[in-house]
């Protein structure tokens, strides 16, 4: 009886140790035993990673600073902080990163800008029409609602007027708002570039890289905390 106790005792313990474990962000863990990949080991990029392990190969699971959504981050992507921010009193976070794909020459830009408690978040046409001034995207919104959350998207080719290198860009646009909360949304702008001056080229590579993109924009995901009021 004795000898179970214990070995009871021990399996409780351990099974604490494990959910200790399974508590601690890489931030708090020493690079060195990280995954030897870009998104782990540029510190700036570690603080918004929730765990080492992978939700698909090559992905990870981000979770924005003011803890109000979630996203697959890719291995090779960086947060890029110049371009980042927190304002609105807190109720306005921008998360920009990018991720180089050397092997294909192609680069991955993604903004992410989560609103929460504003209330110009009350017009949805407000703010597909900040999304066109602020990306210059010419195309419509096509939309969808899920049971979280009202999506309106685009996407479409965008053409270079000057002479440059670039001979493929493509860029992913749109506003999602929850159906669970008031006053919660985000929008989003993903750009592909392929550094190839080779049409053939871009197109074939593009077209994995355009999967990619849309699989993250698929993955972001409103937390939900305690609710705030809106401002006046």
């Amino acid at each position: 009886m004795k000898k179970m106790i214990a070995f009871i005792g021990l399996f409780f313990l351990l099974l604490g140790g494990c959910q200790m474990n399974q508590d601690v962000r890489p931030k708090d863990i020493d690079p060195e035993n990280l995954p030897d990949v870009p998104a782990f080991q540029d510190a700036a990029t570690r603080e918004f990673l929730v765990s080492t392990e992978e939700v698909e190969p090559g992905l990870y699971l981000m979770e924005s600073k003011l803890e109000g959504f979630q996203m697959w981050f890719p291995a090779g992507g960086v947060y890029f902080e110049e371009i980042s921010s927190i304002t609105n009193d807190g109720n306005v976070e921008v998360f920009t990163f990018t991720s180089f794909y050397e092997d294909q020459n192609i680069e991955l830009e993604g903004q992410i800008r989560y609103h929460r408690n504003q209330s110009y978040l009350e017009k949805p046409d407000f703010m597909l029409d900040s999304i066109k001034n602020i990306t210059g995207y010419q195309g419509k919104f096509d939309s969808k609602e899920t049971s979280e959350k009202n999506i309106y998207y685009g996407e479409e080719p965008i053409e270079i007027k000057e002479p440059g290198y670039l001979s493929d860009i493509y860029g992913y646009v749109g506003y999602m708002e929850s159906k669970q909360r008031d006053y919660l949304a985000i929008d989003y702008n993903f750009t592909l570039f392929c550094y190839e001056d080779n049409a053939n080229y871009c197109k074939e590579q593009m077209s994995e890289k355009k999967e990619l993109a849309k699989k993250l924009i698929d993955s972001i995901t409103f937390i939900y905390d305690e609710e705030d009021d809106h401002d006046e």
